[in-house]
């Protein structure tokens, strides 16, 4: 049977209480984060969560020994099948485990990024683009902007861009010409931080992307999906649910409709008033929908009892 460390067996014992406490794991990457920043990160963690870094095998491990255990729970189960069993526990990532809103402890995280410098052999994480203008470096430094296919002139002693110029897109490795120029020009490009890569909730996995949906974004799409099917119910002829408010006010548009053209009075809904306020031209009438009717409307407002066949054809009263 293999011997396993004391400091092992600490950290198995560490993240163990870890999953127990907490209902919510962030798991966040660490590239180029600097110690400093982790510090910082764990002090505006204290009392709202626990940040955990170590080797993901020793992690994995201590995710399928918890699933594979008798009386395993279905979280337990599920997490190890989502990061051990699906391969996504790897690279650079530190485990965050908190109760708080991810979102609260995600903006908390990134209060701590760091702008920095591109150097050589960074991955870019951001486009890149020099902006025209004066940049104050002497005109011997023209040659050393025509190899990077940088458009420049002389401009009072000073060699000056002529147009903006994009140097690095998101994904690029940093090359050591562009690294210079960035470092002549005085601009640190990127910012790092404890970026939230993806997070676990609920018993489900979620990806960075997740934590841009906020409440009322999730209603402006509900209720556009709900108008959308409505809509197409409506033109359909098929009554849903959606769309059942609409073709009652539709019906009754119609029942108003033919009470104006006909003697008929009906009571509810103050259809009499009604019936006399569109009688009277007291209630505009729908706009029509034929444009070859405005320049008659233009030059002289036709009587009420003209329009009103073709303004109720289709229900549009109002």
């Amino acid at each position: 049977m293999p011997v396993v460390s004391a400091e092992k067996e600490e950290y198995a014992l560490r993240m163990n209480k870890y999953l127990d406490t907490y209902s919510k794991v962030l798991f966040c990457n660490l590239d180029n984060v600097r110690s400093e920043q982790m510090h910082n990160v764990r002090r505006a963690m204290r009392g709202k969560g626990e940040v955990l870094v170590g080797k993901k095998t020793m992690q994995k491990r201590i995710l399928q020994i918890r699933a594979d255990a008798d009386g395993a729970s279905e979280i337990d189960k599920k997490l190890a099948a989502a990061l051990v069993t699906e391969n996504r526990l790897v690279g650079n990532l530190a485990l965050v485990f908190t109760n708080e809103s991810v979102s609260v402890v995600s903006e908390r995280l990134r209060e701590f990024r760091v702008q920095a410098p591109a150097r050589v052999g960074a991955v870019a994480p951001v486009d890149v683009t020099i902006q025209a203008g004066n940049t104050g470096l002497e005109p011997t430094m023209t040659s050393f902007f025509q190899a990077l296919n940088i458009p420049t002139k002389i401009s009072k002693g000073t060699v000056e861009i002529v147009s903006d110029k994009k140097v690095l897109t998101t994904g690029d490795k940093v090359d050591s010409s562009t690294a210079a120029l960035l470092q002549k020009l005085n601009i640190s490009p990127f910012f790092y931080a404890v970026e939230v890569q993806f997070y676990w909730q609920n018993g489900m996995l979620f990806t960075a992307e997740d934590l841009n949906t906020s409440a009322q974004s999730i209603e402006d799409t509900v209720l556009s999906a709900i108008s959308a099917l409505s809509a197409m119910s409506l033109a359909t002829g098929i009554l849903t649910e959606a769309s059942f408010p609409h073709a009652i006010m539709d019906g009754f548009k119609n029942l108003l409709a033919a009470s104006v053209e006909s003697e008929y009075v009906f009571e509810e809904y103050n259809g009499a008033k009604l019936r006399k306020d569109v009688k009277e031209g007291k209630v505009a009438a729908a706009p029509a929908a034929s444009g070859a009717a405005k320049p008659a409307a233009a030059a002289a407002p036709a009587p009420v009892e003209e329009e009103e066949e073709e303004d109720f054809g289709m229900g549009g009263l109002f």
